[in-house]
């Protein structure tokens, strides 16, 4: 049986604590891509370094999730949680200190290795914090959190950058990261770790297989294709090498013989990949084809993190009182839709606008899928493999995210001389890949089962 926590307060102490490092992070994730014009006007560099500045935390940020899950386990989630919220602080000052775009770059890429190590401890901590029927209530509200963040990043980034100076998008983490530390030292339940053994040869060929594929899929150079040739004979060794670690693997592959797990991976790395995916063709469509100005465009998309904001909470509820399929099902059929609807604005040339209801939608895709998946995802896993369990769960999301964008980003790019059959295809791609979702939560059981209970 799982621990957690029997006092009311603490846990949602405990889950306080958690959301305010995770608002810094989603927050500092959408507030610097308002600001890059005018860091480029100060610090100089083309438009391929600015895109590294964003490019390089991607990276940084994605690569190290499946040893920063294992950390959890073996040193307590709770300590490698704050040893990034606290590092997370110091290379948000840095990044506020750059006095080149070059330097910038490097400590975004710090600052990417430092949301590495928060990321995936979360997810352990609310296994640890709420009894299963109360986990959807916490995803709920996080969910909700991850909203305003998404939200409030562009309209506060834009304020700071205007009123102030670029610099305070990074600085503004700082006094949000020490909040976020003394609460969690306080309010987060701790525990002794794990006796296991730390897998120092999966470490190195899991790192470097996703440094490659990462790499390869956001540059798009000639180099790509040999360098994601590399990375699957780095995955196969990684898997043989996984396969006779039985209690230390670094990722616990044996998770994906678990229906639960498998179905909700999946589910949850084409939401991933087709929300990021589809923002930048709507806004450039918005934009460059429909001449709306950047308040407009916000605008138009506003509907969904505020739709997300408001039904996250109820739809938490919802995944305690029935379990976590219906709602999965429902939220990824929602995704599906209103992928479709923005898609028909576009190719039909239909009134802009009318991308707001698909964005609503898409809010509510949001409210709904995310909980149950990731509530599913943690209660197919033993207790003792929740970090490595919540790695590879965040590992599988992000990946899939970046090779969204870069899929679509390849699209836009090859088709520039045609841009309304470019904007089609795009909206194709990711009509597909939230289809292959809604297939995917299809499979979800009604309850999930740990590896324990499978049967070889």
């Amino acid at each position: 049986m799982d621990k957690v926590c029997d006092m009311g307060s603490s846990r949602w102490g405990g889950l306080a604590a958690l959301l305010a490092g995770f608002f810094v992070l989603l927050l500092d994730t959408t507030i610097v891509a308002v600001a890059s014009p005018s860091i480029q006007a100060e610090l100089g560099g083309d438009v391929a370094a600015l895109f590294w500045v964003t490019a390089g935390y991607l990276l940084a940020f994605s690569v190290p999730l499946l040893v920063a899950g294992r950390l959890g386990d073996l040193f307590d989630p709770k300590r490698v949680y704050l040893f990034g919220m606290g590092a997370f602080g110091v290379t948000s000052a840095l990044c506020g200190l750059a006095p080149s775009i070059g330097w910038l770059i490097a400590f975004r890429i710090l600052q990417g290795l430092a949301a590495a190590a928060m990321s995936p401890q979360p997810l352990t901590l609310i296994r640890r914090l709420f009894a299963e029927d109360e986990r959807g209530r916490a995803f709920g509200i996080w969910g909700s959190v991850a909203a305003a963040a998404t939200l409030l990043g562009p309209i506060l980034g834009g304020l700071l950058t205007a009123s102030l100076d670029w610099r305070w998008i990074f600085w503004v983490n700082v006094p949000l990261c020490v909040v976020a530390v003394v609460m969690g030292i306080r309010l987060i339940p701790g525990s002794p770790g794990s006796i296991a053994r730390f897998d120092l040869l999966g470490a190195a060929l899991s790192t470097a297989g996703l440094s490659l594929l990462v790499w390869a899929l956001l540059s798009w150079r000639p180099l790509s294709l040999p360098a994601t040739a590399l990375a699957i004979a780095l995955f196969i060794g990684f898997w043989f090498r996984e396969r006779g670690q039985g209690a230390d693997a670094l990722a616990p592959l044996r998770l994906y013989r678990s229906s639960g797990y498998l179905s909700a991976s999946l589910a949850m790395a084409s939401l991933g990949a087709t929300v990021l995916a589809m923002a930048l063709p709507t806004m450039l469509y918005i934009q460059e084809m429909r001449g709306f100005g950047p308040m407009e465009a916000a605008m138009v998309l506003a509907p969904d993190a505020v739709v997300a904001i408001l039904l996250s909470p109820p739809a938490g509820r919802w995944v305690d009182r029935v379990g976590g399929r219906r709602p999965a099902i429902l939220g990824m059929s929602l995704l599906a839709v209103s992928l479709l609807l923005i898609g028909l604005v576009v190719v039909l040339s239909l009134n802009p606008w009318w991308i707001s209801v698909g964005a609503a939608l898409l809010g509510a895709a949001n409210a709904l899928a995310w909980s149950p998946l990731s509530a599913i995802a943690m209660a197919s896993v033993e207790p003792d493999a929740a970090g490595g369990a919540s790695g590879l769960f965040n590992t599988v999301r992000q990946v899939g995210a970046v090779a969204g964008v870069a899929v679509t980003g390849a699209i836009l790019a090859g088709l520039d001389a045609r841009p309304v059959l470019a904007f089609g295809v795009v909206f194709g791609f990711v009509g597909l890949v939230a289809a292959g979702g809604v297939a995917a939560a299809l499979r979800l059981p009604e309850r999930s089962r740990r590896p324990s209970q499978l049967v070889d």
